[in-house]
């Protein structure tokens, strides 16, 4: 009896011996490697690349015939992409000229070599819609006419693949200071594909690449990828990262050193936090420095219809508390677009929507762009929807009055936007989306409370609504009509939501 329990007991330890060796070391290495424009620095890497035990390289576009020459001389298994990035269902089904011309250049010669064992269809696409894979299927049916090869495509957490279109998926796992301890990877009995992506604050870090490979060597036969800047960046500053690497890909026991690393802590820009204290500070200064703001400020709610009157027949105002209310209102709903922007979409999000979108982009593919086209758009339609009230009125003769009664109710969105970036910064993204939503239409109606105020002083009340309030709930009816049923621009911000 106590030699079974001990005959027992010895083989449950082998095994488990044997699961560890195998759960820690059996990656496949692979790079997604930037190609040098110089031949020698080429050569160089690729040499560097077999000996650290990388077999993989994906590249996105097709390299010298010196270079594939020591591509083969190596051995490595070539993964051509075609670099076609955050395409949607359009992009495929109506290609333009440029984007086939790409496709036939790079597939013709990924197929000419003997080295290329995988095509890269697609980079981020609207992998969610099975009108995307219709599209796609063509392109996909034309490759795999010309030679037996495995397709695939790169994407985001879970991998949604249809098996008539590409075989795999590889699965970019971003890595950032808010989630590299607790990775979204699910563990699959089948052949998986890694990407590890780090964000910037992570990049120099050992521990947050531990903390990948651990997370996907759950899964059996699993390949990982890392860009090849980020390797080379890393060797150079980690010499045992070279130890490592090479322990990945051998049989041996995974080996992980780890230095003494602080790792930086989650956090969110400070900038529209201190936006919002710039314009709480101008508020402030306002409200002390002008006697006429000050008595005004609540009497707009508390006793409105005195508030109007006094505007339109004792003409006692001054211009610059509206314009001073306009621009603050701008610049609180700049900031909350702003951090709404942040919050909703991730980084590879953000490089979407500014790839479907590249007007948009002022400052490069970052949310400084949304903040001041929001700044422009909303000052510009302020001052429009002030002249458009004020030319359809006859009696009135100064904008002062209009300006006065438009900008008054806008003082709520201090408020509304408040509320949004103090949610933005507890990391409250439907709160915060809720609140700038509100803080916009209330923007928008503030026109037609507008317009209604003034239409006490003209004769007719029906023919001045005729002039200013049903032609523009028209205008902004439609453009938010075109917007939501427009396929192309509704596609384009699915993606860039789905891409978290």
């Amino acid at each position: 009896m106590i030699n079974s329990i001990l005959r027992f007991l010895f083989v449950a330890l082998l095994l488990l011996g044997v699961s560890q060796t195998e759960l820690y070391g059996q990656s496949t290495l692979g790079v997604a490697w930037d190609i040098p424009g110089d031949i020698d620095s080429a050569n160089t890497q690729l040499q560097q690349f077999h000996e650290l035990g990388i077999s993989i390289l994906e590249i996105d576009s097709p390299p010298t015939s010196e270079v594939w020459n020591q591509i083969d001389s190596l051995g490595f298994n070539i993964y051509g992409n075609l670099n076609i990035n955050f395409p949607i269902t359009h992009t495929f089904a109506q290609p333009d000229s440029s984007l086939v011309t790409q496709i036939e250049k790079n597939a013709t010669s990924y197929l000419s070599q003997s080295s290329v064992k995988a095509i890269g269809l697609f980079n981020y696409g609207s992998v969610y819609n099975p009108a995307f894979w219709k599209a796609a299927v063509s392109f996909a049916e034309k490759i795999k006419q010309a030679k037996k090869l495995d397709l695939y495509h790169r994407s985001r957490a879970t991998p949604l693949t249809d098996s008539s279109v590409v075989s795999f998926s590889i699965v970019d796992v971003p890595v950032t200071p808010k989630n590299f301890d607790s990775l979204p990877v699910s563990p699959t009995n089948t052949d998986s594909y890694f990407y590890y992506d780090p964000s910037n604050q992570m990049k120099p870090f050992v521990r947050p690449f531990k903390s990948f490979v651990l997370a996907v060597n759950q899964s059996k036969n699993n390949t990982i990828f890392v860009d090849s800047g980020w390797l080379l960046m890393m060797i150079e500053e980690h010499p045992q990262f070279t130890d490592i690497l090479q322990s990945l890909s051998s049989k041996s026991e995974m080996v992980f050193p780890l230095p003494n690393e602080n790792i930086p802590t989650p956090d969110n820009t400070a900038l529209p936090m201190v936006l919002l204290l710039l314009v709480w500070g101008t508020v402030a200064l306002h409200y002390n420095s002008s006697p006429l703001y000050r008595k005004s400020l609540f009497r707009y709610f508390t006793a409105h219809k005195f508030f109007i009157d006094d505007i339109f027949k004792r003409l006692i105002r001054s211009p610059v508390p509206a314009i001073i209310i306009i621009l603050q209102n701008a610049l609180l709903l700049s900031i909350s677009t702003f951090a709404i922007f942040s919050i909703l979409l991730s980084p590879i999000g953000q490089q979407a929507f500014f790839y479907h979108f590249p007007r948009i982009s002022i400052v490069g593919n970052s949310p400084m762009s949304i903040f001041l086209w929001t700044f422009l758009l909303v000052s510009l339609l302020s001052f429009l929807s002030i002249i458009w009230l004020y030319i359809s009125h006859k009696k009135i003769k100064s904008f002062t009055q209009i300006a006065t009664v438009f900008a008054w109710p806008l003082q709520l969105n201090f408020l509304f936007c408040t509320g949004a970036i103090t949610f933005f910064l507890a990391s409250g993204s439907g709160s915060a989306t809720l609140f700038t939503i509100l803080a916009l239409l209330l923007f928008l109606i503030s026109y037609i409370f507008t317009a209604l105020d003034i239409s006490r002083f003209v004769r007719s009340k029906t023919k001045y609504l005729f002039k200013t309030i049903i032609p523009y709930t028209i205008i902004i009816a439609g453009l938010l009509g075109w917007l939501f049923t427009y396929d192309q621009w509704m596609d384009a911000v699915t993606l860039a939501l789905n891409l978290t």
